[in-house]
């Protein structure tokens, strides 16, 4: 049985459902990708001016943007009751259509650890000219034996890929978590 997975978008997530993320208080949204808790408070707001319907999109859990992750309340009040570890969570603000939405978070992964089985992996590199340097993951195996650092990490192969533990996957699907899949 596999122990880890990559917490990835669900296939039936809509792309009109992706979000524009903004720091309203100046702070670069690059901070939430570095795997490191964050130590200032910021003030993120998350908005689609599409026309989409404001009731289905507020029936997913977890959301998609051009910068961090974003949850529900309900998956927030979980992930906190469940005691999951590796994240950090800031008060985010929803606006659809012109309608603001209290509640929602902004998911920090705070942990990061080399999770790629890189004999297994099939990657590239990222630019051409820099072989050495950042790589882009065609394919990604998980090493099975690295012991995760928290229930939510950021890879430190590819800091765009958060893994989590069979325990977390088990609390997102026992709980019905819209928005998310896992793979092995």
């Amino acid at each position: 049985m596999d122990s880890k997975y990559i917490l990835c978008i669900s296939d039936g997530y809509p792309e009109s459902y992706w979000l524009r993320a903004s720091v309203l208080s100046g702070e670069d949204l690059s901070v939430f990708k570095e795997g490191a808790a964050v130590t200032t408070d910021m003030s993120v707001r998350f908005e689609n001016a599409g026309k989409i319907s404001a009731s289905k999109l507020l029936m997913y859990d977890f959301f998609f943007s051009d910068g961090p992750s974003m949850i529900s309340p309900r998956l927030y009040e979980l992930m906190v009751k469940e005691r999951i570890s590796g994240v950090q969570f800031f008060d985010a603000e929803l606006v659809v259509a012109g309608t603001s939405y209290a509640g929602y978070k902004v998911l920090n992964v705070v942990a990061r650890s080399p999770v790629f089985d890189l004999d297994n992996s099939e990657s590239e590199p990222l630019l051409s000219y820099l072989p050495d340097g950042p790589r882009w993951y065609g394919k990604i195996v998980l090493d099975e034996s690295v012991k995760l650092s928290s229930d939510v990490v950021r890879s430190e192969e590819d800091i765009s890929t958060i893994v989590v533990t069979a325990r977390v996957k088990a609390v997102f699907e026992r709980n019905c978590i819209r928005g998310v899949q896992f793979k092995a």
